[in-house]
C-alpha cells in the first residue's frame, strides 16, 4: 500500500473512555493527492453502457475468420489465464488490491464547520451514438471546469468526486461538490471568463435545441450541524473528503450535531 496513505490499514478505534476534548479534536490527516479527481479509464465506463455482450462475441468470431486455430487457443488461454493468475495474486497478497488501498478501518464522520452548500451536476447523452462531437467536447470542458477549481481554492470549492448512474434508464454521469457557501458557487457560474460560463455558452448555442446530449445540476444548502456521515471501513470520500475526516463519537454524530444546532436555534428565538 502506497506510504502517501497515513492511516494505511494501521488507524486505532477510539477508546470510548477517552475525554470528549481530545476525541472531538481527533481529526485523520488526508494526504492532499486522494482530493484531486483522477478520472483515468473511468472516463469512459459511460460508454461501456453502449457496448454488449453480443458485440464481444462478435468481435472474437470476426477475428477467427483471419486467425490461426493455434493463435486463437492461445489468445483465449492467455486472457483467461491473466485475470485469474492476477486475482489469485492478489488473494495471497503478491499484488496489491487497487480496492484495499487508503481504507480508514475504523468508523469515522465528517467535520464541517460552519454551513455548506451541495452542488450535483452531470452530463448524458441522449443519443444511440454516444461519440459524437458535442458530447467528447462537454466532457473535456468537463474535466477542465474541475482543473480550474481544484488548483484554486479561494473560489470556495472545497472538494468533490464524479460518479457514473448504473441506471440504465438515467445513464448519466455526476459529480458531487461541495462549496463553502451559496455565494462563493454562484459567483463562480457567473464568472465571464470562466469555464463554466463558456461551457454553458457553447451549449445554448448547439445542444440546447437539438437534444443530443443533456445536462442538469441541483443545489442544496446546508446550515451548521444539519448533516449526518457515517463512513466505515471506506477510504476518505464525500464530505470528509472535502473537508475533515474525524473518528467517530458521541460528540460528531449526526444526532448530536442536529440537536446541538437545534438548542441554538431555540436560545435565538427562532
Amino acid at each position: 500500500m502506497p506510504p502517501t496513505c497515513p492511516f494505511n490499514g494501521k488507524n486505532e478505534v477510539m477508546n470510548e473512555t477517552s475525554s470528549n476534548d481530545i476525541v472531538q479534536d481527533k481529526s485523520i490527516p488526508i494526504p492532499s493527492h486522494l482530493k484531486q479527481s483522477k478520472y483515468g479509464f473511468n472516463a469512459y465506463l459511460l460508454l461501456l453502457q453502449y457496448v454488449t455482450p453480443f458485440h464481444l462475441i462478435a468481435m472474437g468470431l470476426f477475428l477467427s475468420l483471419f486467425l490461426p486455430t493455434i493463435i486463437i487457443a492461445i489468445l483465449s488461454f492467455a486472457f483467461f489465464l491473466y485475470p485469474l493468475i492476477k486475482q489469485v495474486l492478489r488473494y495471497y497478497n503478491y499484488l496489491p488490491v487497487p480496492y484495499s488501498e487508503c481504507i480508514i478501518r475504523s468508523t469515522y464522520s465528517a467535520r464541517c464547520e460552519g454551513d455548506f452548500v451541495v452542488f450535483l451536476i452531470g452530463i448524458r447523452p441522449n443519443g444511440a451514438n454516444p461519440l459524437t462531437k458535442s458530447f467528447k467536447d462537454i466532457g473535456a470542458a468537463f474535466q477542465k471546469m474541475i482543473a480550474e477549481l481544484e488548483a484554486d481554492r479561494t473560489l470556495g470549492y472545497m472538494g468533490g468526486d464524479l460518479y457514473v448512474s448504473a441506471n440504465s434508464r438515467k445513464t448519466a454521469t455526476m459529480y458531487v461538490q461541495y462549496w463553502r457557501s451559496y455565494e462563493a458557487l454562484q459567483k463562480w457560474t457567473h464568472t465571464r471568463l470562466g469555464t463554466h460560463v463558456k461551457i454553458m455558452s457553447e451549449y445554448m448555442k448547439t445542444d440546447r435545441f437539438e437534444g443530443v446530449n443533456g445536462i442538469w445540476h441541483e443545489t442544496y444548502k446546508v446550515r451548521d450541524g444539519e448533516y449526518e456521515c457515517i463512513y466505515g471501513n471506506m477510504p476518505p470520500m464525500g464530505l470528509a473528503l472535502a473537508t475533515q475526516a474525524v473518528y467517530e463519537t458521541k460528540l460528531n454524530n449526526g444526532s448530536k450535531r442536529m440537536q446541538q444546532r437545534q438548542k441554538e436555534k431555540e436560545a435565538q428565538g427562532f
